[in-house]
């Protein structure tokens, strides 16, 4: 699986299938592993604002696929998954048979790029990410500045 866990950041864009221009979003991703599988928390902002804010449950089967379960405000996804190759492609439906979303993850130079289309009650939507680790900045006593013009004091 090309997401491993750990904190990655990016930056998208979703429109309507029917519009030009898409609306940019950044989003945070944190990826831990567990006992049955793995759990990404996934938070997506436009203008600062929260424009969603779920949790996917990423569980393997006994066929070689992946189990998923998005969590999202009042409303579940259920779905399957093949993530051993690349690229990895993804598929949910809610109960009410209303909402579908696919996906596919899959690597770039220097990054992931997610894309997919949701379709919500007859409306039709794309979107794409392209994902990077976030890296920690180390502060502090032994930190190494390879910058000439930054000194730390010793």
């Amino acid at each position: 699986m090309i997401l491993e866990p750990g904190h990655w950041v990016g930056r998208g864009s979703y429109r309507a299938i029917d519009q030009t221009i898409g609306i940019q979003f950044e989003a945070t991703i944190e990826v831990q592993e567990n006992e049955q599988g793995l759990t990404a928390e996934i938070r997506a902002e436009t203008n600062g604002k929260i424009a969603l804010d779920g949790i996917f449950l990423i569980v393997p089967d006994e066929y070689g696929t992946y189990s998923l379960t998005f969590r999202y405000d009042s409303f579940n996804l259920e779905g399957t998954a093949k993530l051993e190759s690349v690229p990895h492609l993804a598929i949910l439906w809610s109960d009410e048979a209303d909402t579908y979303v696919t996906f596919s993850v899959f690597t770039l130079p220097d990054s992931h790029g997610v894309r997919g289309f949701v379709r919500h009650k007859g409306d039709l939507s794309t979107w794409e990410l392209a994902l990077q680790p976030r890296h920690q900045v180390v502060t502090g006593e032994n930190a190494v500045s390879f910058d000439r013009r930054r000194r730390f004091n010793r």
